[in-house]
């Protein structure tokens, strides 16, 4: 017996299961299989896309619409749409992206004739759009960020939209509505709409349903899209691919307007929630371009073909916080969250009950499985089962990221004042670039000139820097550690949108048990059209093996090493508020220019301890005396925590001595999962042995083997694990999740060795205390319960890489 939720009464009632989760998936391939039997088109061959805004169109908006006229039914065609705002908002990676865009789909077969391109003002020759030269030159780094570095920096340079063959079109509505109202209207059933956006989007703070794109120069909002999409033929299939900020909202599209309304023939694809912003939305320079939803949707287009598998792999390469997902997605959860308000439940409860029967099924969710473990590996992260055990690590990103920006802010404003300090001494000992770089024309230099400039500044700067090879090394020092924790800072934001996208996943898998096993066809066959919808291919579908050509990026660092990494950029504190000496002081108590004058003590921090008192002034080290303005920060953050330093200070104008014992930066690390380091005492195997199995020995070494009876890797691992076991006389635990019916049924069947110690880990605490990412995954103890090794995933060619273990089938 089961929960069957009834809409119109509100009550949670019992009922029969209806389908099975295989029946279900069978039910849903069938409807992805048919949505790619569509007629194609053949691209002809394309020219080059313009890199830089200089090519000249050739093509016409009249010869466009009449190509339009001589497409063959069933062919697919796109908008491109980027708005841009204004010119000095709207960057050159959007133009990148449109040019990204147009080449997929030509190399995926959509005919050239069949794509148009709205973006800033068209064809209107006048600029529209951003760039800016990459920093370039060795040694760029010790320019200042302010004042002559600022200056010295290239410039931002303002050109026109160009993208080779398209005339391109003005990004607003009243030349979306021509197009609807003259090409669209030719469109016929079974016709595909591609609609692209790449740009800047506006939340509706009031209203998260009706949230816009950006024109140029005005905006479209959901409502409005709506109207112009209700202009084409209902036979004609819409798929939006939207990488704007707070893209989410325009996942309405593929509701009903109104409950007296049909449903749209729309799906989509989508960066990003509707209350979230997408990070492929900067002004970009070299080290950004490449970014984001929008590039991630793209590379991999015509290689893949279908936008269901694009998608997929979205979820595994962004390496931005965006949480890429699909109106189908956003169909389930909604239909999810009205069944959660009905029965008067939390979501997450919900969810999470489905997701116990799912995995009932393993099997049948081998592919969302797998997807998670991807994506758990590819960010460094564990893979969930349930949303409970995502709400530790999503509490506690937040903080964790907001602790790395504050040291990596720290860290900049120490290098910083050591870069302009640095710079200072070069001006005194190079007075011929004091003259040159206080040349009120500097601003007016052209790009040419500038570049000129720096590189004769970098020539003689480099090699001053070098010659004074302490104040070098702290420089160095200081640009590692603010470059480390800003990128680990960044890291966090990210893993906090993977933890919403593995959310939406899971929230998904609940979805689909829900629709297939308890819902009516009213909220059955809406979800079966968008995943039909959704299932939209290119005209050229490559081959099956086209995805394995794909290279993968490198994946995050896992979250354990990311701890140790947060614990050696914590900077040292003090406690202190202090202000440099004015010229008077200095010279009256005779002390170098980097003494200081405490202005405020902060209460229960080592300053308190130490004793030290507002309007104390302090000196430095002794025999050490500070010599540069804040190198007092400098000097405390790099100290080593706990361990005493002592400092000279003047109190009242007398000499005296204080010890300070520098503490941790006052904020509390959280705790991340992951698994163990070696030569750490192992966590408790908190897990039920399985009826079958015979019980663990005390005090002997053991490899713990995490695995599930689905997992097909974990089969190919047993033969050396069985054989590694019998070398190095070690007892090889095999720890599964699941339940014991699965177990028994599997072990009926598979006639192979297997460990003798089978446990079940029905909470997943041992998963979770030992940081499991994915199975397999393996374990080494010694006696002693002291781990010796870890390592997850394994590869036949590779086997286990034990220190000095060999093994050849």
């Amino acid at each position: 017996m089961v929960l069957r939720v009834f809409f119109g009464c509100g009550a949670l009632l019992a009922s029969l299961l209806v389908t099975s989760p295989s029946q279900a998936r069978s039910v849903a391939a069938e409807h992805r299989a048919s949505a790619t039997t569509v007629p194609s088109s053949t691209a002809s061959p394309t020219p080059s896309l313009a890199n830089a805004a200089t090519a000249t169109p050739s093509a016409t908006p009249a010869a466009v619409t009449a190509e339009v006229r001589r497409l063959p039914p069933g062919s697919l065609y796109a908008i491109l749409l980027n708005g841009g705002g204004r010119r000095e908002s709207n960057f050159q990676s959007h133009l990148r992206h449109l040019q990204g865009m147009v080449e997929g789909l030509r190399d995926g077969g959509v005919a050239p004739e069949a794509i148009t391109i709205f973006s800033g003002d068209g064809a209107d020759p006048a600029a529209d759009l951003a760039t800016r030269e990459a920093e370039t030159g060795p040694g760029s780094w010790l320019l200042p960020r302010s004042g002559i570095g600022r200056l010295l920096r290239p410039p931002i340079a303002y050109v026109d939209s160009v993208v080779d063959g398209f005339v391109l079109r003005p990004a607003t509505k009243a030349a979306l509505r021509d197009w609807f109202a003259a090409e669209g209207s030719r469109l016929r059933m079974g016709d595909r709409l591609l609609l692209y956006v790449t740009d800047h989007g506006e939340k509706t703070e009031q209203d998260l349903t009706n949230n816009s794109i950006t024109l140029w120069g005005e905006k479209l909002s959901v409502v409005e899209l709506r109207e112009l999409l209700a202009l084409l033929d209902p036979g004609v299939q819409v798929v939006v691919v939207m990488s704007q900020c707070f893209s989410g909202s325009f996942a309405n599209l593929a509701l009903p307007a109104s409950e007296d309304k049909a449903a749209p023939n729309v799906c989509g694809y989508f960066a990003t929630y509707a209350d979230r912003r997408a990070y492929g939305c900067y002004p970009e320079n070299i080290a950004k371009d490449g970014v984001g939803h929008a590039h991630e949707f793209i590379a991999p287009l015509a290689r893949l073909g279908r936008l269901s598998e694009v998608h997929r792999r979205v979820l595994v390469t962004d390496r931005t916080p965006d949480v890429p997902h699909t109106s189908a997605d956003f169909y389930l959860r909604q239909l999810l969250q009205r069944v959660a308000d009905d029965a008067g439940r939390e979501l997450g409860s919900i969810v999470d009950q489905l997701l116990a029967e799912a995995w009932k099924h393993r099997a049948t969710w081998e592919s969302e499985i797998r997807l998670l473990d991807r994506i758990g590996h590819s960010f460094g992260s564990f893979s969930p089962r349930s949303l409970a055990e995502l709400d530790q690590l999503a509490g506690q990103l937040p903080e964790f990221s907001e602790r790395l920006a504050t040291y990596a802010e720290r860290w900049q404003q120490t290098f910083d004042a050591l870069a302009l300090e640095n710079f200072r001494r070069f001006l005194d000992e190079y007075p011929r670039w004091r003259k040159r770089l206080s040349d009120k024309g500097l601003e007016q230099l052209d790009p040419a000139a500038r570049r000129e400039l720096t590189a004769e500044l970098l020539a003689d700067l480099v090699p001053f820097s070098g010659h004074d090879v302490v104040r070098h090394r702290r420089l160095v020092t200081l640009k590692m550690k603010t470059e480390r924790a800003a990128a680990a800072s960044y890291r966090a934001e990210v893993r906090l949108g993977v933890v919403l996208r593995m959310r939406t996943i899971l929230t998904s898998i609940a979805g689909q048990i829900y629709v297939y096993q308890r819902a009516d066809d009213e909220d059955r066959k809406p979800f079966e059209r968008l995943v039909a919808c959704e299932h939209v291919s290119l005209p050229n579908v490559p081959s099956a093996d086209a995805a394995a050509t794909l290279a993968s990026p490198e994946p995050f660092p896992p979250l354990a090493d990311e701890e140790r990494l947060v614990e050696s950029l914590m900077p040292a504190y003090m406690g202190i508020y202090f202000r440099p000496l004015s010229e008077g002081l200095r010279k009256r108590y005779r002390t170098a220019r980097g003494a200081v004058s405490i202005n405020n003590v902060n209460p229960d921090s080592p300053a308190t301890e130490a004793g030290l008192k507002v309007s104390d002034i302090v000196l430095g080290p002794p025999g050490a005396p500070f010599t540069e303005p804040e190198q007092i920060r400098e000097w405390t953050m790099g100290r080593e925590i706990g361990v005493p330093a002592t400092l000279d200070i003047l109190r009242e104008g007398e000499p005296m001595r204080v010890t300070l014992r520098p503490g941790p930066y006052p904020l509390a690390l959280p705790k991340l999962p992951g698994p163990p380091k070696v030569g750490s005492t192992a966590p408790p195997l908190k897990v039920e042995m399985y009826p079958e199995a015979r019980a663990l020995a005390e005090h002997r070494p053991r490899l713990l083997f995490f695995w599930a009876t689905w997992c097909t890797i974990c089969k190919q691992a047993l033969p050396e694990l069985m054989a590694f076991a019998q070398a190095r006389d070690v007892d090889v635990v095999a720890i599964t999740d699941e339940d014991p019916e699965i177990l028994e049924k599997f072990f009926r069947e598979f006639a192979d060795p297997f460990p003798a110690l089978v446990a079940t880990d029905p909470q997943r605490l041992t998963f979770q205390a030992y940081g499991v990412s994915g199975t397999p995954s393996f374990v080494l103890l010694d006696a002693d319960g002291v781990v010796q090794y870890t390592q997850t995933g394994y590869r036949p060619q590779e086997g286990l890489r034990v220190e000095g273990w060999k093994w050849s089938p």
